[in-house]
């Protein structure tokens, strides 16, 4: 039995069909798909403009800066701030923001580990070789731990930072995003 048309469930490509079929012209209907398909991937709500002064007070208001580093001031555990608006697009900062599990690239990973005494270790992974690890943990504390001396010891796919997708309103998120493209480094 030869299947049928594959139906989706997109919002709107089904009503594109429709239009370019009724229009009279001849249309490549995989062609079409493939454009709704790119087209449903893009933001479909105008994100609001933010003010970068509200952002950073937002920032500095918050517990952004208990893991993050903006100049000489917060903490070493997170990815430092301070030039981030050279290194992301605002789209990026904004995703970083509201799903921030989505890229967390190998340098910010962290690490749990747990010693022979069964005591709990958790910190930002810097390096690890055949024989040890070395991480910062949330006193800044460099250390370093024999894997010898460890019942186990895992990478965290997962970054540490929640989503603030609920918690903030899109206003809010368009200010600290506005404020963070302001950070080129210049600050010390």
């Amino acid at each position: 039995m030869k299947p049928g048309p594959r139906r989706t469930r997109r919002t709107g490509g089904g009503s594109v069909l429709r239009v370019l079929r009724g229009s009279g012209r001849t249309f490549d209907v995989r062609a079409v798909g493939v454009c709704v398909v790119m087209l449903a991937a893009l933001p479909l709500v105008a994100q609001p403009g933010g003010d970068a002064a509200s952002g950073r007070r937002l920032v500095e208001s918050s517990q952004c800066l208990d893991c993050h580093r903006i100049g000489e001031t917060g903490s070493r555990l997170g990815p430092d701030l301070s030039d981030i608006g050279s290194r992301r697009s605002t789209d990026v900062l904004r995703r970083a923001i509201v799903a921030p599990d989505d890229d967390v690239v190998p340098e910010h990973r962290f690490v749990r580990l747990v010693t022979k005494d069964g005591t709990v270790v958790a910190g930002r992974l810097l390096n690890q070789d055949a024989f040890s690890i070395q991480l910062i943990n949330a006193g800044e504390q460099l250390k370093s731990y024999l894997k010898s001396n460890l019942r186990e010891h895992t990478i965290l796919e997962k970054g540490l930072m929640p989503s603030f997708e609920s918690k903030l309103t899109a206003q809010q998120v368009a200010d600290i995003v506005s404020y963070l493209a302001t950070l080129k480094g210049a600050e010390k």
